[in-house]
């Protein structure tokens, strides 16, 4: 933007410079103090040069003083002394506080709740705290509802994550929120202080929930619920995963499709009615704010209402309003109130599917109805594309996910979805008015339901019509973003062309390179961070690559395999492996498999042949996968790489007086493979039954990488068995605050006695093993530390 275009849109420039220094204050976190200093000294010095007249000095110490103020804005938060995360509390204690929002129960017994608290008791001492604390409510709560005071026994720690290259930050992202407390507890021991009285927000969102789910099946209840109110929590996960394949997920977050459909409805309706235009916009003005109250306060409602209000305003004042101008805004106000929501993807998404809008759509509407296309079509086609370009680093980046039908879905679900959106309004406003009338409406909205459902699972049905590819590099992303910004101007200059092209071929190197990189001749494991649980990721020397578990899933569980390690793989630029190892059946190793084999074109999957692989052997089947059943004495090589099976026996261990599920463990896969002088040994949760028939029957156990067994259960990795392997280091996966108290101190202390160097995935994160045959290297992702091993010098 540039001249008469940056003078009609003075806030952009601003709006840049305050996200510039929220950006900075990333890497460059200077005191407090000396940025109010600095903010300060800015702006005297711009009021001095705005005074003489030196207008462009001015504008320059204007744009510098945002900056600052954007720095200071996005620096940590210093907590008060009585904040509740910087007390050293018991655990458990009663806790009371105030409902900060609504509850939302995402599961059948699970409810999330976000807490003010308010004080604290330990014994019989309280205390008065400050904070916000968000809880894991197990169990039936008694009504509750935003606003309402609360006290109960929780458990209280701090947030973690799973700390994996190029992972999810948990902890961050509720650092963002103002939250640096999580808590659990049981919602029978929940009291309420105060009685339920929804505020009217609240209630409304309720009626509407309510109304929708009494006159509509559940599937199109929820489908509407989340049009109108962006409600998601009703809505069928399968259903959620075929918005999401189509690419239009987007239209059950309310946005500007949503506002704009309200103030045309509104402005028409009253329109109507020969109300003076100015009380029109008015009218929408009141009725669009008290529609955000009521959907919630999320970066898209936010921006879409601030545009929206602008543009009634200048009719109101009858002055045209700047559409980039009304989204500069937008971004300051929310990121003056929430600085960290600019790291956040419903923040991205939604700024830069509008920007691209208002950017790409308007020229290339011109340059396709001067080609014959009719104005709707080109317009519908034009808004499509600038929208799904502008957003399709941030899809790759938070979420791996190109869709390669987005715009031709949009063409078909957003005429539905409007239709859909627009009756559902009417219907519960007729509902206010007469029931009866209202559920005829309603009945005939079913049927646009129904066809939006079926146009959006025939288009998500489509091969091929979502893939997963790796979060491109900083570097492609700025490449591409320019390159956007040179399209509207393709024909203006010869040197922006070859610029465009250039960056272009810059941002197609960069996007293929992680595809036909070759192989390193390096063996690499990485000891994925899965919480309490194992997954193994082994990539062999000649680019063969396998996953040896695929951590905790399957239902009522989080599934690790589909949020942890699918995303992990999607980064390392994965579409295939030659093998999915099953240790055994237990949950935690064999739960989050079902998703690696339905997102990835798995060649084998390994099994001990005992365990009863259930789902995982039904989807091995339905794709095409070939099933080994492997025991004691099987070798399988892959390349140059012997994968050595040392147990199980071919007859079943039993018997142990632990119970069957000791057995189980007892029949885990034992794997060993080589590369040079490196040995990795691959144990599952093999238990001292299982290590003591592994010496019996002289294995060849000696080995230089040990993964511990059964996430260092006391009844595991005995003396002899450490005796027997001479391992140089060892691995132990287990998970943060996990009730078996995994790695246990009998354990620990075996190992450094046998002067075993011990990694932990509670401490160390993703622990990641390289060699090249003669030396090792072990990496700590948390803390990105390296330690190196000459293999030659072991013993």
């Amino acid at each position: 933007m540039r001249g008469p275009a940056l003078e009609a849109a003075p806030l952009v420039p601003v709006a840049a410079a305050f996200i510039r220094g929220l950006i900075l204050a990333v890497s460059f976190q200077p005191h407090p103090v000396a940025l109010w200093l600095g903010a300060s000294l800015s702006a005297l010095a711009t009021a001095g040069w705005l005074l003489r007249g030196r207008s462009a000095a001015a504008a320059a110490g204007l744009l510098l003083t945002v900056a600052l103020i954007g720095l200071l804005r996005a620096a940590a938060p210093i907590l008060p002394a009585d904040h509740i995360a910087r007390l050293a509390l018991p655990s458990p204690l009663r806790v009371e506080g105030r409902l900060a929002s609504e509850p939302i129960r995402w599961a059948p017994d699970r409810t999330r709740l976000l807490l003010e608290t308010e004080g604290i008791q330990v014994g019989k001492d309280r205390r008065s705290v400050r904070g916000l604390v968000q809880v894991a409510l197990y169990g039936e709560p008694p009504p509750l509802t935003e606003g309402q005071r609360i006290a109960g026994e929780l458990r209280l720690h701090r947030p973690f994550g799973f700390r994996n290259p190029r992972g999810f930050d948990y902890p961050g992202h509720l650092a963002r929120e103002g939250i640096f407390l999580v808590g659990s507890g049981r919602g029978d021991r929940l009291e309420a202080l105060t009685p339920e009285a929804p505020p009217w927000p609240v209630r409304i969102k309720r009626w509407a929930v309510t109304t929708i789910q009494r006159h509509l099946p559940p599937a199109s209840a929820a489908l509407l619920a989340g049009l109108l109110l962006g409600e998601r929590t009703e809505f069928p996960p399968a259903a959620d995963e075929a918005f999401r394949r189509a690419g239009v997920y987007h239209i059950l977050a309310v946005s500007g499709f949503n506002v704009a459909l309200l103030a045309s409805a509104v402005f028409l309706g009253l329109s109507l009615l020969r109300l003076p235009r100015r009380l029109v916009a008015a009218a929408a003005i009141g009725l669009l704010i008290g529609f955000a109250l009521v959907v919630g306060g999320e970066p898209s409602v936010v921006r879409a209402t601030v545009m929206g209000v602008l543009l009634l305003l200048g009719l109101l004042l009858e002055r045209e309003t700047s559409l980039f101008n009304s989204v500069a805004l937008a971004a300051l106000v929310i990121l003056l109130w929430r600085p960290g929501d600019l790291w956040e993807p419903g923040f991205q998404l939604s700024f830069a599917a509008t920007l691209g809008i208002l950017y790409l759509a308007r020229p290339w509407i011109a340059a396709l109805t001067e080609r014959g296309w009719p104005q709707w079509l080109a317009a519908s086609v034009a808004v499509s594309l600038g929208a799904q370009l502008a957003v399709l680093p941030i899809m790759l980046i938070h979420f791996n996910q190109l869709s390669l039908i987005g715009i031709v879905a949009n063409l078909v679900v957003v005429p539905l979805a409007a239709v859909a959106t627009t009756l559902g309004l009417a219907a519960l406003l007729l509902t206010l008015l007469h029931e009866g009338l209202g559920h005829l409406l309603f009945q005939s909205l079913w049927l646009v339901l129904l066809a939006l459902r079926a146009a959006v699972w025939i288009l998500a049905a489509l091969p091929a019509a979502m893939i997963y590819l790796p979060g491109p590099h900083s570097a492609a992303v700025v490449a591409f973003y320019a390159v956007l910004a040179a399209l509207p101007h393709w024909g203006l200059h010869r040197a922006m062309r070859y610029g465009a092209v250039g960056l272009t071929a810059l941002v197609l190197a960069a996007s293929l390179w992680p595809w036909v990189r070759p192989a390193d001749g390096r063996l690499r494991v990485t000891f994925l961070d899965v919480g309490q649980g194992d997954a193994a990721f082994v990539e062999l020397p000649d680019g063969r690559r396998l996953l040896v578990d695929g951590g905790p899933g399957g239902e009522r569980r989080f599934d690790v395999g589909e949020r942890v390690v699918a995303p992990f793989l999607w980064n390392r630029a994965v579409w295939s492996l030659d093998a999915a190892v099953m240790t055994h059946a237990d949950p935690d190793h064999a739960g989050g498999l079902a998703a690696i084999l339905r997102r990835f074109r798995v060649r084998e999957l390994w099994d001990n042949g005992i365990a009863d692989a259930g789902e995982l052997s039904r989807l091995a089947e339905r794709r095409g996968t070939l099933r080994r059943r492997l025991h004691a004495g099987d070798r399988i090589w892959l390349g140059a790489v012997p994968f050595t099976v040392l147990h199980p026996p071919a007859t079943p261990l039993a018997g142990s007086p632990r119970g069957p599920a000791a057995d189980e463990n007892n029949n885990s896969l034992v794997l060993r493979l080589d590369w040079g002088l490196a040995s990795v040994l691959l144990t599952g949760d093999v238990e001292q039954e299982g290590e003591a028939d592994l010496l019996a029957r002289r294995r060849p156990l000696d080995h230089r990488v040990l993964k511990v067994a059964h996430h260092g259960s006391r009844y595991s990795t005995t003396e002899e068995f450490l005796a027997t392997g001479r391992p140089a280091l060892a691995v132990i996966s287990a998970g943060r605050r996990n009730p078996f108290n995994h790695p246990t101190p009998e354990v620990v202390e075996r190992l450094a006695k046998a002067g075993v160097k011990i990694y932990r995935t509670d401490r160390d994160g993703a622990v990641v093993v390289e060699t090249d045959g003669a030396a090792l290297s072990v990496t700590r992702w948390a803390s990105r530390a390296t330690d190196a091993l000459p293999l030659a010098s072991h013993p």
